[in-house]
């Protein structure tokens, strides 16, 4: 199990909600990795080998943390807001004269999806529209904000604006992708007042709401988290363990096991695809499954995370070809 590095839940709601400083860092110029699901998840579980910090590390350790999609993007900060509304003209990415377009909706988590995503979507010629609000659910559910310790009630606003606005957009395909989170807005923020049934009913009903029978929708799974217990930077932990880094796995639970579930059904009562990330990221080779800190493959290492359950821009890099290859029916 992890070696838990303790840091404020408060600095976790910060950094993941609020977003990450990235002056001074350089794209790591990382591209597709492997081409099968196969050959990824061989890589995911030989890393579990990995005991000793390797010295060629992308992105470098010291680096990690800031080794967000605003790297490679800057202009990807203006479309991220805990304002009301965002203005999807001016978050155009992909290939700007594509004919068909895609949406990325969601939290942090389309926040860290969308390097590879952008990827595929330039590789493909589609134009990419990315509607984001860190902390704020697609499932329409009404959560805590911890960051302002008060209901997090500019997100309900955006859930309904932004699913105004994809109507009327009309794409081709939405891709949406969220962190589950059991705080709601009524609780206090306290834990466990959002059940997974919740959870399961207000995904359904905002993909019911997507009503355009041209368009496509898919749902990019839940990655595993231990935010709850504390462990909110591997990397930080990396650097405490350097030779024995094993001990900065993240193992996945029944909990979190039951929240994919509820993912993948809601995803299949409303006709939305659905890709299960999990495979890439942890092994299960061990029970329960083990996500190593660091994967390697025959071009080198990387950290995977930036924080907890969030994937570094490199990882995602790597990740672009397997998951442009999960994309290609909807495409």
């Amino acid at each position: 199990m992890a070696r838990n590095v303790r840091i404020s839940r408060a600095l976790v709601a910060t950094f993941v909600i609020g977003g990450a400083a990235t002056l001074g860092i350089t794209a790591s110029g990382a591209s597709g990795g492997p081409g099968t699901a196969a050959q990824v998840s061989a890589d995911v579980a030989s890393s579990l080998s990995i005991n000793t910090l390797p010295s060629n590390l992308s992105p470098s350790l010291a680096n990690a943390r800031n080794d967000v999609a605003t790297v490679g993007t800057p202009a990807l900060a203006r479309c991220n807001t805990t304002a009301e509304t965002l203005n999807p003209a001016k978050c155009v990415f992909g290939d700007t004269k594509g004919s068909k377009t895609m949406v990325l909706w969601g939290d942090s988590h389309a926040f860290m999806w969308f390097p590879a995503v952008n990827a595929i979507a330039k590789a493909d010629h589609w134009k990419l529209i990315a509607l984001l609000q860190y902390g704020c659910p697609v499932a329409d559910v009404s959560v805590w904000n911890p960051l302002t310790k008060a209901p997090y009630t500019s997100c309900n606003f955006f859930r309904k604006n932004m699913i105004v606005a994809i109507n009327k957009l009309n794409p081709s395909l939405v891709i949406v992708t969220e962190r589950f989170t059991s705080q709601a807005a009524s609780g206090g923020g306290a834990g466990n007042t959002i059940t997974i049934a919740q959870w399961k009913a207000g995904l359904e009903t905002t993909l019911r709401s997507l009503h355009s029978k041209r368009m496509k929708k898919l749902v990019i799974g839940s990655t595993v988290s231990t935010a709850a217990q504390g462990d909110a930077y591997p990397p930080l932990c990396l650097a405490a363990e350097v030779s024995s880094i094993q001990k900065c796995t993240i193992a996945d639970d029944a909990v979190q096991q039951a929240q994919r579930t509820a993912e993948q059904t809601a995803a299949k009562a409303r006709s939305a695809r659905y890709i299960n990330v999990l495979p890439w990221l942890c092994s299960s080779a061990t029970k329960p499954a083990s996500c190593s800190p660091i994967v390697g493959d025959a071009a080198g290492y990387r950290v995977v995370y930036y924080a907890t359950g969030h994937i570094t821009q490199t990882y995602a890099l790597w990740l672009s070809t397997v998951l442009g290859t999960a994309l290609k029916p909807s495409l």
